[in-house]
């Protein structure tokens, strides 16, 4: 509601190299993403929102995205760039009463990053917008063949799965 108030163009580009299925804590990544677009939204008056996923590096069993928030927003003076990953850090203290927040936002996703093998960072020029990076590791998940008409399962390793159902509806 708040990027319509203002009239943000919002987009998304995940790069076609980006497996559809991956093991990994959707929960962290999902609120990674929130705190980032949401900021993106408050400090940006006018232009656009872009968040970008791609493959970063591809191992036998792990792969690791880079992900990219990028704003045409108010920007970050370069000397701020490094403490606003602490908390209750923001670039500047009348940004609280200006666009309000309590600043634990970066402080947050800085912790969640860390906890999924990855790390974050920012680009950014006062007047010109930010661009916020971050990294995190996933386990790449296995296609498992099925033995009826239905498209193939995606497992975790490991995992093993007890299924009590007759109707094939209700297994898919």
């Amino acid at each position: 509601p708040n990027a319509k108030e203002k009239n943000l163009d919002l987009t998304y580009h995940v790069h076609p190299e980006v497996p559809n299925a991956l093991i990994g804590d959707s929960v962290r990544l999902c609120q990674i993403i929130i705190n980032l677009m949401s900021n993106a939204i408050k400090f940006t008056p006018r232009g656009g929102i872009t968040l970008t996923v791609e493959k970063q590096s591809d191992e036998q069993t792990d792969l690791t995205l880079h992900f990219s928030v990028a704003d045409t927003g108010i920007g970050i003076p370069i000397e701020k760039q490094t403490t606003i990953f602490e908390p209750f850090e923001q670039a500047d203290m009348s940004t609280t009463r200006r666009f309000g927040g309590t600043g634990l936002g970066l402080a947050i996703s800085t912790q969640l990053v860390h906890m999924m093998d990855g790390r974050i960072w920012v680009e950014s020029e006062v007047d010109k917008g930010s661009t916020f990076h971050f990294t995190a590791r996933f386990k790449q998940a296995k296609p498992v063949e099925s033995k009826g008409p239905e498209s193939p399962s995606l497992v975790r390793p490991g995992l093993h799965i007890l299924l009590a159902e007759d109707n094939a509806v209700n297994q898919l």
